[in-house]
């Protein structure tokens, strides 16, 4: 029953690749080999009898004589479909016109072979047949990848086997340990036979059934994803490249008519220029250090216990404290999820946990050895053994900025609630960043408590000076510049798509009210947004800690918005609340601020921007030992 899933897939993957197909046929091929048969044609003259101008299509009617006899053509181009690419149709009737006028000659092409058959231009228009061409390779390209992973998915039974190489060891294995008599023929039979327990199904060890059979998870030797990583970045290049391309030969004649709003259109040329730097470069990683194992101990790896193992990298020297700062291993626990609807589905990641450190080096023969390990929480969520839908995984990730190409290589890793732990290694990252996050944490704690404010959470949004009794504290204009930006480029394109529809909705009738309905999402989003990109910059708070009261002053640019003053015997106490982020996993930032709550439970902020929790519950503790009130 499972394998009839695969035929919606492959039904949809068959008709989109076979209609982009038929859609080659009938535009880019037709034009290709016209324009190579009509190589071989002769140069003659023709009287123009007449001929029709549209935006998309010219037509012509012609006299001319070759070889002793009379002929009447109406062949015009290479291309046989109509279109409205560039401005060849406006220049070709701009020609034919001048020439009906002048009454000259009409310079045409004839077939030597069958004269009956002539053509006015027979020059490749290579923008439309790169633009046919693109855009039909990409509806194939879709086509192929349906197909492939309908049949990857339905048949996962068949695909998720071990390799006969596998077995073949397996087989050798238990034969060893006395567990089967039967040949490798019946051994095989055996096990593809045996029915699959659900995943989410553990045994008492916590592993599920049937995990080793996951392609890539068969031993503790896993490998990375950077030999698909280069050849899917080089795929994706090319698609991107095939469709941008017309772009190149359109621009000229767009500008020519001084329609310069043409000039964004470079964006997807220079996004493709990029794709295919990238490749270059995960291409150029791959052939520098070939194929890097990941030796897992424990292997799987153990929630409530370890993640750890040895990493052997070839053509790869260390020399020294140096390198070993650009050198770092990330463990993540990642969902991957599908958003959106319709066209708008894509697959999305969301980091659970994670963490970062460098692991302990050491020279081989053939380049560096790396050993860590990670001591996991328990409660985290397991690795999905079939991976599909809305599912977790694990990601081991090592990365090294080394002169030349640098390493970027990740693991997708088994790592279930097994609580095993590390047997050869004892180089335990999670120790080191603790002990490392504890040290800030008390380094923050003494500079805040001694009045040094300039440290890393704090002075990216706030300036202190304390004169005596008195604390002033300064929250200037331009504190949050990645979130304007941020802001800036969501009212800037849903304003775009806002005045985009207004076109439409202008011209009235029932699909103008659609529009116009349809536009409110995008209307209050860019309204936001637009909100958003004047008050995140031009806002500033300044807070004045006087003894027996505090007073803040809330303003845009330089006009008052709020201000406020709190006698202390009206403040009840201070706390910290958790504003936002940025980032995820290892490089996520957590902003918080530090507000006053009085006697009625209102609250007001004294700061805010401050980047990291320990930094800000360190100077709530000071605040509030300057203000004489208790914390929360």
């Amino acid at each position: 029953m499972r394998k009839l899933l695969i035929i919606p897939g492959l039904l949809f993957g068959l008709a989109f690749g076979g209609g982009g197909y038929l859609v080659f046929a009938e535009t880019a091929l037709p034009m290709w080999q016209n324009w190579q048969r009509m190589q071989d044609w002769r140069p003659a003259s023709a009287r123009l009898l007449s001929f029709s101008a549209a935006d998309n299509d010219t037509r012509a009617s012609y006299l001319y004589d070759y070889a002793g006899a009379s002929f009447q053509g109406n062949g015009v181009g290479v291309s046989e479909v109509s279109d409205n690419i560039g401005a060849y149709q406006r220049d070709l009737q701009t020609y034919l016109r001048n020439i009906k006028r002048s009454g000259e000659a009409l310079p045409i092409w004839v077939n030597p072979a069958n004269p009956a058959e002539a053509v006015i231009d027979r020059d490749m228009r290579w923008g439309l047949f790169a633009l046919a061409s693109g855009f039909c390779s990409v509806f194939m390209l879709i086509g192929g990848v349906v197909v492939y992973a309908s049949i990857r998915g339905a048949g996962g039974d068949l695909v998720r086997r071990p390799s006969l190489m596998a077995m073949r060891k397996a087989w050798q294995q238990a034969q060893e340990d006395g567990a089967t008599e039967l040949d490798f023929v019946d051994y095989c039979h055996q096990h593809y036979a045996r029915p699959r327990a659900s995943t989410n199904a553990p045994h008492d060890q916590g592993l599920p059934d049937g995990w080793q059979n996951r392609k890539g998870w068969e031993s503790a030797q896993i490998r990375s994803d950077a030999g698909k990583g280069a050849w899917l970045s080089w795929l994706f290049a090319l698609a991107w490249n095939a469709i941008s391309s017309p772009v190149v030969f359109i621009l000229p004649a767009e500008l020519q008519r001084e329609n310069y709003a043409a000039l964004l259109a470079l964006l997807f040329p220079a996004v493709g220029a990029w794709l295919v730097y990238r490749a270059i470069n995960l291409s150029l990683e791959y052939r520098r250090f070939g194929r890097v194992l990941f030796s897992m101990d424990p292997y799987p790896g153990g929630i409530g216990g370890h993640v750890g193992g040895h990493i052997q990298v070839k053509n790869m020297e260390y020399r020294g404290a140096s390198e070993a700062q650009n050198l770092q291993v990330t463990l993540e626990c990642v969902h991957s999820y599908i958003s959106g609807s319709g066209k708008n589905r894509s697959r999305r990641e969301s980091i659970k946990w994670a963490e970062r450190g460098r692991p302990k080096i050491g020279n081989s023969i053939e380049g560096v050895n790396l050993s860590f390990r990670f001591d996991v929480p328990p409660g985290l969520p397991s690795a999905d053994v079939e991976q599909r839908g809305a599912y977790h995984f694990w990601r081991l990730s090592v990365n090294a900025d080394i002169p030349g190409i640098d390493l970027q290589r990740s693991y997708n890793i088994p790592v279930f609630a097994t609580g095993a732990t590390s047997r050869g290694v004892s180089h335990d990252i999670s120790a080191r960043v603790a002990t490392a996050n504890k040290q800030e944490s008390d380094a923050a704690q003494l500079a805040i408590s001694t009045g040094r404010f300039d440290i890393e959470g704090l002075s990216r949004g706030m300036r202190v000076r304390n004169q005596g009794g008195q604390i002033q504290l300064k929250f200037p204009m331009f504190r949050n510049k990645a979130l304007t930006l941020f802001a800036a480029v969501f009212a800037g394109g849903f304003g775009f798509a806002c005045y985009s529809m207004a076109g439409m909705v202008a011209e009235g009738g029932l699909f103008g009210i659609f529009i116009a309905v349809f536009s409110i999402p995008f209307l209050l989003v860019a309204l936001l947004a637009a909100i958003a990109t004047v008050y995140l910059p031009f806002n500033n708070l300044r807070v004045d800690i006087l003894p027996g009261e505090v007073s803040v002053l809330r303003r845009l640019l330089f006009i008052p918005v709020y201000r406020r003053r709190l006698r202390r015997q009206d403040i009840s106490r201070l706390c910290i609340r958790r504003s936002g982020s940025t980032g995820q996993g290892a490089d996520k930032i957590e902003h918080f601020k530090i507000q006053a709550e009085d006697r009625q439970g209102r609250k007001l902020t004294l700061a805010e921007d401050i980047d990291g929790e320990d930094v800000a519950r360190h100077l709530r503790d000071y605040l509030a030992l300057r203000i004489g009130v208790a914390v929360k």
